[in-house]
């Protein structure tokens, strides 16, 4: 049996992505997005033969474009694709719908003058979707279709190759209108820049590894991005009536993506609880390994996260459990305390991705099919921001109408006393243009 450790300093934990090795790193990405930005598509095509062993013809008008059609996959699989399909876009439609996206807002000021926001969607987007240790066929719909729904013109797929045919066949269904064999840092310079055969993107959005991260962040104000996403994260609030072994299968989902830096979180007011669910982790993953249903590599990556990511805390009342997840402000958090609990807790919480309430609302179904986008705030950035929905495809213009108003030359007289406050006269002067 595994010992099952874990680091339980929540500070420490939070400094996970402060690594010294992020340095070296970016230094990385900025070379191959400066290469590719400068090179265009020899440049690709040489990073993708380098991290991808994959070769490309560059005398094809578009050497990195991948055919999107229905692909021969079992018919099981597909009728599961088409159920995830149809509610994440019924779940996006409803958004669209009660946010009033397509419609905007306005109302009529003090000086019968229109005031309001039109709702515009971007030209293009670009999605990524990981193709390395596990083909995120999923990804596909949780970016394309809030992406559709918003009205996006141009929805664009970067995948390393060779591309999963399950992620081809996800392309299909969600109406993709460019897929390309393009992974890593080199993806997301593509999407910023352009070469000779793919144009550039207005925003680029989906997770992916350090790299990606790190590509987005050096493109952003190039074009959009929708986030720094992490490695995962997921914190379980438990009652005493919670079950060890789901509670240790729903941690483990979250541990098998494999960076080594994925984080989870248990509190309960069961030390008896807690101690169950360790050795509940312990006899899966050693089962796990000798049916080799996971190799000892991805088991140490586990046990790896668990001791230097992961919390395992009792906790003496509701308040204290919501302080410590406000604080961590996990990508997932699910709610198995019991119904008056899990009520009372909720409208404690402020800092969360996604939020699954009750024994029923596992994780992964959030991952799958719930409805919501999967795409996620990680590494606490849940603070201050949210998941990725239909508003992220869309952006706000400002209306300002005073064409009708009969007289504002209050107005102007005021525009011209703080224009001139700031020292910029010819502000004043093109407001008392229009007095009258």
């Amino acid at each position: 049996m595994y010992s099952i450790k874990t680091n339980d300093n929540l500070e420490q934990i939070s400094k996970r992505l402060e690594s010294s090795e992020l340095d070296e790193r970016y230094h990385t990405v900025k070379t191959i997005v400066e290469d590719i930005k400068n090179g265009g598509d020899k440049a690709v095509a040489s990073y993708t033969q380098k991290f991808d062993g994959q070769e490309f013809d560059l005398s094809k008008a578009k050497p990195f474009q991948i055919e999107i059609r229905q692909q021969n996959l079992s018919e099981e699989l597909c009728l599961a694709l088409a159920n995830a399909k149809n509610r994440i876009e019924k779940f996006h439609q409803e958004e669209f719908k009660n946010s009033k996206l397509g419609q905007g807002w306005s109302f009529m000021g003090d000086y019968q003058e229109k005031l309001g926001v039109k709702y515009t969607a971007l030209d293009s987007v670009a999605c990524y979707i990981p193709g390395g240790q596990a083909p995120l066929i999923s990804t596909v719909l949780m970016t394309v279709i809030p992406a559709k729904v918003a009205g996006v013109k141009r929805i664009v797929v970067f995948s390393p190759p060779p591309i999963n045919p399950a992620i081809i066949h996800a392309c299909f269904l969600c109406g993709v209108d460019e897929l390309y064999a393009v992974g890593g840092a080199q993806a997301i310079a593509v999407a910023a820049h352009g070469t000779e055969s793919i144009s550039s993107v207005n925003k680029v959005v989906g997770p992916g590894n350090i790299f990606v991260s790190l590509a987005k962040k050096y493109v952003f104000g190039k074009i959009g991005i929708d986030g720094i996403y992490g490695p995962s994260e997921l914190a379980i609030l438990a009652g005493k009536t919670a079950k060890p072994e789901t509670i240790a299968y729903d941690l483990l989902s979250q541990l098998e993506h494999g960076s080594g830096l994925e984080s989870v979180l248990l509190l309960s007011e069961s030390q008896e609880l807690i101690d169950k669910t360790k050795d509940k982790l312990s006899e899966i993953l050693e089962t796990s390994l000798k049916a080799s249903l996971k190799s000892q590599q991805q088991v140490d990556t586990i046990l790896n996260s668990l001791e230097k990511w992961s919390a395992f805390i009792a906790f003496n009342s509701l308040e204290e459990a919501a302080n410590i997840i406000n604080n961590y402000a996990p990508e997932h958090l699910e709610l198995q305390l019991g119904a008056d609990a899990n009520k009372k807790i909720l409208d404690l919480i402020n800092n969360a991705g996604a939020i699954f309430i009750g024994t029923k609302s596992c994780e992964s179904l959030g991952d799958y099919l719930a409805g919501p986008s999967h795409c996620l705030p990680t590494a606490a950035s849940a603070k201050f921001s949210s998941g990725l929905q239909c508003q992220d495809f869309m952006k706000k213009i400002s209306l300002v109408d005073f064409e009708a108003s009969p007289d504002i030359n209050k107005l102007i007289e005021d525009v011209a006393l703080i224009a001139r406050a700031e020292e910029l006269e010819f502000h004043a002067a093109a407001m008392e243009q229009r007095k009258s």
